[in-house]
């Protein structure tokens, strides 16, 4: 055999490459004819790229070490071939070509002479035929420009006769376990695909490439928000003029920086990166979630973020691309039209506060000059100025409540353990109205994000009414459940009086009430925690029949 092998490398000083089709039979066949075609190239002074699996290798690196009677193998570089075939899934052509040139580099930088055996493994069972004779063929023409001697083998049970004389024409010789010819077939630029020549094929590849390469450049300079372009390895490669504007960094500093180096990323924000690389390499998509950036002169600022897989020919993910949009401005609006919205609140709310409080303020200020003649008990009179300052006191409670910002500290809490505290709390209330309360919770566990102190209030609330509204005793269902994947559904269901339509109308007008002792606060108050919670209110009612009460809230 090692004759053989001396031989081809004669032929192969004349073609200026060669590329060797191996199909074994055995074991031990195909590695004496490994160590064999090792051991001539390590004789001309080649190094040795091993693309194999681990058996083999260590099978090898015995026989070698034999042979030469040393452990100095320094010569032989090994690459794991399920790694080297199957990174991005079987026979990703452009990806095993661009490994492949990498691992070869550093030998043609330093001028050191080297040849490969790779031994080809796929995962698939039924692995596209087509797929692999397009692979070799682009093999046969990147080791024809390499100018090195190449060995692909394959182990010949899994192979049929068919595919082999399909690969022998992107192949210049043909090996067995026992012999080397030069391959028939081996028809260097004239392969057939089914229907078009591997040269149109090559050119409307290479137009449409072209085509989507500028559509892609077109897309990245013109767009109004910050575009990055990563490769597969996660470094820019792209980003646009916007990018440059909105955050203060130049291209050229930006370039071929990896993800997680990005000035800006705060560092609190680092995990983004690998969620949204998670995403990508899933081929799905993100569509423009709220966080912040950070801008050069030391800046943060509120953006939405959208990011997507970039596919190749083949439609192997071959890189990704986020775009950002720089929200700050729209929100400085919105906290402004807030703000503003507080004040017409406050200004709504000022003739109600003057009314509502100058009447006790006008009771107190004559009991007092009822105090100072002392021609009744004064005790009487002292109830009465205690319960209008109580009144006054609530009014500017819930006041203060409705109008101050709130804290929004949001925990994970089990709204089926909220709601029984709630119960348990209004059990007593329930019970000395004849109030039967019934729960009908779709689940044991269902958690929100909220305040909780803020939804049990607002449970307690319209639990409160409700009982309320059913002076002779009733039933108050509870409900909970799920409403689709994205939201909660609370329900407060009585058979109370009801509300009559011309008083539903004005509920949640400030100081409205039909309570003796009601601030008309209470259900402006509910409303606005639903809705900082991101959530809604809605009530249906009717005269003597009964309300029901809606909360939904973002799961």
């Amino acid at each position: 055999m090692k004759e053989k092998i001396l031989q081809l490398t004669q032929m192969v000083e004349i073609s200026n490459h060669g590329h060797i089709l191996y199909m074994y039979d055995s074991l031990d066949g195909y590695l004496e004819n490994a160590v064999s075609y090792i051991l001539t190239g390590f004789k001309q002074g080649n190094q040795l790229l091993l693309i194999d699996n681990d058996e083999h290798y260590n099978l090898l690196v015995h026989r070698l070490k034999e042979i030469l009677q040393s452990d100095d193998i320094s010569f032989l570089h090994y690459v794991n071939n399920a790694e080297f075939y199957q990174l991005h899934g079987d026979f990703h052509c452009d990806s095993i070509i661009r490994h492949f040139n990498r691992l070869l580099a550093p030998f043609f930088e330093e001028g050191i002479p080297i040849r490969t055996w790779a031994h080809v493994e796929w995962r698939e069972q039924n692995v596209d035929h087509l797929k692999l004779e397009h692979y070799e063929y682009v093999s046969d023409q990147n080791i024809e420009k390499s100018g090195i001697i190449s060995v692909c083998a394959y182990d010949g049970q899994y192979v049929t006769a068919s595919l082999q004389n399909k690969l022998q024409r992107s192949h210049e010789y043909l090996m067995t376990d026992t012999e080397l010819v030069k391959s028939t077939l081996y028809k260097m630029g004239g392969m057939i695909y089914p229907s078009l020549s591997v040269q149109e094929i090559d050119n409307k590849t290479a137009n449409k490439l072209k085509a989507t390469k500028h559509q892609l450049q077109s897309f990245i300079t013109n767009n109004l928000d910050p575009v990055i372009i990563y490769d597969h390895s996660d470094r820019v490669i792209s980003v646009n003029l916007a990018f440059e504007k909105t955050f203060g960094w130049s291209r050229e500093s930006i370039l071929g920086l990896n993800a997680t180096e990005l000035p800006i990323l705060p560092e609190d924000r680092k995990f983004e990166f690998y969620r949204n690389r998670s995403f990508t390499l899933r081929g799905e998509k993100i569509v423009e979630y709220e966080t912040v950036r950070n801008t050069k002169d030391g800046h943060l600022i509120h953006v939405l973020v959208s990011c997507f897989p970039l596919l190749n020919v083949e439609n192997y993910n071959d890189g990704w691309a986020v775009i950002i949009k720089d929200i700050t401005e729209k929100k400085q609006a919105q906290e402004l039209l807030i703000r503003s919205e507080q004040l017409s609140i406050a200004g709504e709310l000022a003739a109600g506060i003057a009314h509502e409080i100058r009447n006790p303020i006008t009771s107190i200020k004559g009991f007092f000059q009822l105090l100072q003649s002392d021609t009744l008990k004064n005790n009487t009179y002292y109830d009465i100025i205690l319960s209008e300052i109580e009144r006054i006191e609530t009014i500017l409670s819930e006041l203060l409540l409705l109008a101050k910002p709130q804290e929004m500290n949001l925990v994970s809490i089990n709204l089926c353990m909220l709601l029984n505290d709630v119960i348990v709390l209004m059990d007593a209330q329930a019970n000395m109205n004849s109030v039967l309360m019934i729960t009908e919770f779709e689940t044991e566990e269902l958690f929100i994000k909220c305040e909780e102190n803020q939804i049990k209030q607002v449970c307690i609330n319209f639990i409160k009414n409700a009982i309320e509204a059913m002076a002779d005793g009733g039933k108050l269902v509870i409900r909970l459940e799920k409403k689709g994947n994205e939201k909660v559904l609370i329900s407060f269901i009585d058979d109370g009086c009801g509300i009559p339509s011309n008083v539903l109308d004005k509920l949640g007008q400030p100081f409205y009430t039909t309570k003796e002792k009601g601030t008309g606060l209470g259900f402006m108050v509910s409303k606005k925690i639903i809705e900082n919670h991101k959530g809604t209110v809605t009530i249906e009612s009717e005269e003597n029949k009964g309300t029901k009460i809606e909360l939904t809230l973002p799961l």
